[in-house]
C-alpha cells in the first residue's frame, strides 16, 4: 500500500488568546516569588572554607533590580517596524524587521520556557533568549547565528586563525550594564559593517564563522571576571608561540665505520673547569627560573581563588565553546581506551575561546559560572551545581546537566532502541515530531578582500601582555613593509626592552625578519631567497665599524660561498661544494688598509689522488716570501707532511723564473712516500705562485662586493620598497592602468611615424649647420643616393649569388643521379629525388625575390629622386641642377 502523501500543516497564531490567562499566572508567580524568601539555588560549596566567613558579608549574588520574571519578556504580540526599516539605507532585509509563522511559534516556545525557569530558579541570573536586533525586533538567538564559510585560507583552515582574526577585525566593547544581561544583540552581518560590538555580538560572530567552517561551536553565557570583561590582557603570558630564528649552522655528518681494532683516543690534558663551571651556572639558572615560575603559579592560583569584589559572581559575558568529540562535530572523533581494554569515543571535552582577545585554552580560571550555552541547533540551559568551570561535564545527553530549550534535539543526538524486526529508517521520520530552528534570519555574511587584508580598525592594533608588547599592522600600511613587532621587556611597567623581533613582507629586497638584542646590541636580518647578491643572514651592530658576518644561499652563487666574516683586520670566506675543493679563505691584513699580509685556502680530501700529493691548506707569508703547503692526513697518521717554499726574485722581462732547490724545507710524515724531482717542485712552484694572483685578485673583489652589499643594504634600510603580485587584486588595477599607457604610447608613436613619410635625407644633414651652400646640397644628394644605390646593388648581388650556388648543385645532383642511378636502394632514391625538388623550389622563390627586388629598387629609387629634389632644405639652384647628370637605375 503506497504512503499516504503529506498535507502542508499551517500555523494560525493569536498573541491575545491566552494574555488574561498569562497575566493571572505571571501575578500567582510573583507572590511566590516575593513569599518564597531569600534562599538562592546557587551552591558554593567549592569555595574555600577559609574564605567563607570573611566573603560572608561581601559576597553578594545575583541582585536584579527588576524582578526577574520581568526581565528579558518576549512580546508575544510580536511587533514590527515594516514601515520605519523597510526603505532605510543600511537595506536590511524584511527577515530583520518581521517575523515569520515559524518564528512566532519558537518564541512562544521560548517565553513559556523563560516563565518555567523564572519559576522553578527565581534567584538565578536571567536567560539571554530573545534580545533586540538593530531594528528593534526580538529574535531568538539561535536564529541569530549564520553559518557562513568564507574563501580565505585562515577562516576555514583551523580555529586558531578564526578567533585572532575576529578579535583582530572587532573592536570590542565591554556591556554598557556589565551586571545586567544585554537586551541588544545585533546581526554578525551589521557587526561586520559597524566592526565594534560586545562580547556576546563578537561571539555569535565567531561562533557563525567556525560552524561554517565545521567546527562544533557553540555560545557560551555566564559569568567572567573583572579582567576578562574588560579585555585586560597585561596580567597575561604572550599567548602565541615566538619563533625564536637563530643562524642556521650546517652540521656534515660524516660516515665512520666501525673498526673492530683502533688506537686509543689521545687524553685530553686540557683543563675544562671553566666549561664546567659555566654548565652547573646554567643548570642552576633554568632551576630558579623553574622555582620562580612554579611561585607566580602558585601566588596567580591563590589570587583567583579569592574574590575581588562584590561584583565577583555579578559580570555577564559571553565567549566561545567548541565541544571536542561531540556528537555532531564533522570533525574526527578522538577515540581512546576504557578501564577494560575497548577502543572507545571519547567524553566531549571543551575548548574555550575569548572573542575579544583570541586566547584559546582548554581550562580557564578567568570564567565563573556557565548560565546557557546555545548553537543554531538548539539552546541548553545548565542545570549542573555551580562547579568550577573546568569541572562542568559536557554531554548534552544527560538531561540532569543540561535542560532542552526545545522538546526535540538534532539527529545526531537521537539515540533509538531499535528492535531487530524493525525498519531502522522508518523509526527517525516517525520519533522525529518536533519543533527545529528555523533557517537565520541573518543575511549571508561578507568580507571583502580589502577587509580580509587590512583586518585592523585603523590599519595596526597594539595589544600589551604581560612584559610583552604585540604590535601588528595590515600590509602596505607602513613604509617599510613591516606587518609584527614583538617587543619583549624585563619589567612589567615597559621601560626596560630585551628583545625586539619585526616581521615583514612584500619588500623587494626580500627582507623578512629582524631580531634586536638590546643587551648585547646584536642585529640579525634573515632574507628569502632572489636577493641578486643571495643574502640569507645578516648578522651586525649599530656600530659600522664592529664586526659582521654575512651568511648566503651557496647553492645560487657561483662561488658557492655559504659564509662571509668581516673582523677589523680579517676576512673569513667559508664555501659549500666546489668543483675545486675549497672549502674556506682567511685574509690577513692590516686594519684601515687592507695590505695583504697572510692568506690561508683550505681544501677537502681529494681522494683520487695520494694524500701526500692532496693539498689540505696553503698559506703565502707576504712579509717572509713564504708559501707553506700541508697535506692532508694519511690514514692512522699523526703528522701530516708539509712543504714550505721561498719565493725566489722576480725575473727580468722575457727570461724565466730561477728555482733554486735549497730554498725548499719538505717534511715528510712517513718516510716511504717518494720524493718529488725537481721538476715536479719547479711546477708545484709556478703552480703556487699563479694562485697567489688569483687570491690577491679574488680579495680585491670580494671586498668591494662586500662593500656594495653593505652599501646596498644601507640604501634599503633607508628608501624601503615594497613590491606586489600582478595577481593581486587590490593593487593590480594599477599596474593595469600604467601598462595601458605605455601600450597607448607605443601604438601613437607608431601611428606617428607610419604617417609621417620618412627622412631620407637627415643623416646626410647631420654634419652641415643650419645654412647649407649649394655645393653641399650637391653633395648630400648625391651621396644620399649613393648610398640607396649601392644597398640595392649588394641585396641584388647576393640573391644572384644565391641562385647560382643552388643551380650549381643542382645540376650536380642530377649528374650523380642520371651517373649512380642503379645503384641506390629506393629510400635513398627517393630521398635524393626529394632533394633535388626542394633545390628546385628554392631556385624559383630566390628568382621572384631577384625580379620583385629589382622592380622595387627602380621604384624606390625614383620615388627617393623625386623627394629629394622636391626637399627645401637642399638649395639645388639652376646651376646645380645642370651639373646633376639624371641617370636612370
Amino acid at each position: 500500500m503506497a504512503p499516504k502523501p503529506k498535507q502542508k500543516v499551517t500555523i494560525h497564531i493569536d498573541p491575545n488568546k491566552w494574555s488574561e490567562q498569562i497575566k493571572e499566572i505571571e501575578k500567582s508567580h510573583l507572590e511566590e516569588d516575593q513569599s518564597a524568601g531569600g534562599e538562592g539555588d546557587y551552591d558554593l560549596e567549592w569555595l574555600d572554607n577559609e574564605e567563607e566567613e570573611e566573603e560572608e558579608t561581601v559576597l553578594k549574588l545575583y541582585e536584579p533590580s527588576e524582578p526577574s520574571v520581568n526581565i528579558g519578556r518576549i512580546d508575544l504580540s510580536f511587533p514590527e517596524t515594516t514601515q520605519e526599516f523597510a526603505n532605510t539605507a543600511e537595506c536590511y532585509l524584511p527577515s530583520y524587521y518581521t517575523h515569520s509563522s515559524k518564528e512566532r511559534l519558537i518564541l512562544l516556545y521560548a517565553e513559556n520556557f523563560r516563565r518555567q525557569f523564572c519559576f522553578l530558579f527565581p534567584k538565578r541570573r536571567p536567560l539571554v533568549l530573545a534580545p533586540y536586533n538593530e531594528c528593534n525586533i526580538q529574535k531568538f538567538v539561535c536564529t541569530t547565528i549564520r553559518p557562513t564559510a568564507f574563501a580565505y585560507v585562515p577562516l576555514i583552515a583551523d580555529e586558531v586563525g578564526i578567533a585572532r582574526f575576529v578579535s583582530d577585525f572587532i573592536v570590542y566593547e565591554p556591556l554598557k550594564d556589565i551586571i545586567e544581561t544585554p537586551t541588544t544583540l545585533i546581526s554578525p552581518a551589521t557587526l561586520l559593517r559597524r566592526r565594534r560590538g560586545t562580547s556576546f555580538e563578537m561571539a555569535t560572530l565567531l561562533c557563525s564563522m567556525l560552524i561554517g567552517a565545521r567546527f562544533p561551536a557553540m555560545v557560551v553565557s555566564g559569568v567572567a571576571k573583572h579582567r576578562t570583561i574588560m579585555n585586560d590582557t597585561t596580567a597575561l603570558p604572550y599567548p602565541f608561540p615566538i619563533e625564536d630564528f637563530e643562524i642556521e649552522e650546517e652540521v656534515e655528518s660524516k660516515n665512520v665505520k666501525c673498526v673492530k681494532y683502533k688506537l686509543r683516543p689521545i687524553p685530553d690534558i686540557h683543563s675544562h673547569l671553566e666549561e664546567i663551571m659555566l654548565e652547573n651556572d646554567k643548570i642552576k639558572a633554568e632551576e630558579d627560573k623553574a622555582r620562580e615560575a612554579e611561585a607566580r603559579k602558585r601566588v596567580q592560583e591563590l589570587h583567583e581563588l579569592i574574590p575581588i569584589d562584590r561584583f565577583h559572581y555579578r559580570r555577564s559575558h559571553a565567549w566561545v565553546v567548541i565541544v571536542q568529540n561531540a556528537p555532531w562535530t564533522r570533525k574526527p572523533i578522538i577515540m581512546v581506551e576504557n578501564e577494560f581494554g575497548d577502543t572507545v569515543e571519547a567524553q566531549p571535552k571543551p575548548i574555550f575561546i575569548e572573542p575579544a582577545s583570541g586566547y584559546i585554552f582548554e581550562q580557564s580560571s578567568d570564567y565563573i559560572l556557565i548560565d546557557s550555552v546555545w548553537d543554531n541547533k538548539n539552546y541548553y540551559v545548565n542545570k549542573q551545581d555551580y562547579k568550577r568551570v573546568r569541572e562542568i561535564r559536557w554531554d548534552f545527553n544527560n538531561m540532569d546537566d543540561w535542560e532542552h530549550l526545545l522538546l526535540g534535539e538534532p539527529r545526531e543526538l537521537v539515540k533509538l532502541n531499535v528492535k531487530s524486526d524493525e525498519n531502522v529508517t522508518d523509526v527517525p521520520i516517525l520519533v522525529d515530531k518536533h519543533l527545529d530552528i528555523d533557517q537565520s534570519w541573518v543575511m549571508r555574511l561578507h568580507i571583502g578582500e580589502a577587509d580580509f587584508e587590512q583586518r585592523y580598525p585603523d590599519l595596526q592594533k597594539t595589544v600589551r601582555y604581560h612584559k610583552v608588547v604585540h604590535e601588528n599592522f595590515s600590509p602596505y600600511s607602513q613604509r617599510d613593509g613591516k606587518i609584527e613587532q614583538i617587543l619583549i621587556y624585563g619589567t612589567s611597567d615597559y621601560r626596560k626592552p630585551v628583545m625586539r623581533y619585526e616581521y615583514y613582507k612584500n619588500r623587494s629586497d626580500k627582507l623578512e625578519k629582524i631580531k634586536y638584542d638590546h643587551d648585547t646590541s646584536i642585529i640579525l636580518e634573515v632574507f628569502g631567497k632572489g636577493r641578486n647578491d643571495n643574502l640569507h643572514y645578516m648578522e651586525h651592530k649599530l656600530d659600522v665599524d664592529e664586526d659582521k658576518r654575512l651568511y648566503f644561499y651557496s647553492e645560487s652563487r657561483l662561488d658557492s660561498l655559504k659564509y662571509l666574516e668581516v673582523r677589523s683586520n680579517c676576512l673569513l670566506l667559508t664555501y659549500g661544494k666546489r668543483i675545486d675543493r675549497c672549502i674556506a679563505h682567511e685574509f690577513d691584513f692590516k686594519p684601515h688598509v687592507q695590505v695583504l699580509k697572510k692568506i690561508t685556502e683550505k681544501f677537502s680530501r681529494n681522494h683520487d689522488i695520494p694524500h701526500y700529493q692532496d693539498i689540505s691548506q696553503r698559506t703565502y707569508i707576504f712579509n717572509q716570501r713564504k708559501v707553506v703547503l700541508k697535506f692532508h692526513y694519511a690514514p692512522g697518521a699523526l703528522t701530516a707532511s708539509t712543504r714550505e717554499f721561498i719565493k725566489p726574485m722576480k725575473p727580468n722581462y722575457g727570461e724565466e723564473l730561477k728555482f733554486d732547490p735549497s730554498l725548499t724545507k719538505f717534511y715528510k710524515a712517513n718516510p716511504e712516500d717518494p720524493d718529488a724531482p725537481p721538476l715536479d717542485l719547479y711546477l708545484l712552484l709556478l703552480e703556487q705562485l699563479k694562485q697567489e694572483e688569483k687570491l690577491i685578485k679574488l680579495f680585491e673583489k670580494v671586498w668591494d662586493d662586500m662593500n656594495a652589499t653593505l652599501d646596498l643594504r644601507l640604501s634599503e634600510v633607508m628608501n624601503p620598497k615594497l613590491k606586489f603580485s600582478i595577481f593581486d587584486p587590490l593593487r593590480n588595477g594599477a599596474a593595469r592602468a600604467i601598462h595601458i599607457k605605455q601600450y597607448e604610447d607605443e601604438e601613437a608613436y607608431r601611428l606617428k611615424v607610419e604617417s609621417n613619410p620618412p627622412d631620407f635625407l637627415a643623416p646626410y644633414l647631420v654634419a652641415y649647420d643650419n645654412e647649407i651652400t649649394p655645393k653641399e646640397s650637391y653633395v648630400a644628394f648625391t651621396s644620399c643616393l649613393l648610398d640607396l644605390r649601392t644597398r640595392f646593388v649588394t641585396l641584388l648581388n647576393c640573391l644572384q649569388r644565391q641562385y647560382e650556388e643552388l643551380t650549381a648543385e643542382a645540376k650536380a645532383l642530377q649528374r650523380f643521379l642520371s651517373k649512380f642511378q642503379d645503384q641506390f636502394s629506393n629510400y635513398d632514391y627517393e630521398r635524393l629525388v626529394n632533394e633535388g625538388n626542394s633545390l628546385e623550389l628554392n631556385k624559383r622563390m630566390i628568382q621572384q625575390r631577384l625580379t620583385l627586388t629589382h622592380e622595387e629598387a627602380q621604384k624606390k629609387y625614383e620615388e627617393v629622386r623625386a623627394s629629394l629634389f622636391k626637399d627645401p632644405r637642399l638649395k639645388l639652384t639652376p646651376e646645380v641642377l645642370s651639373r646633376i647628370q639624371l641617370k636612370g637605375f
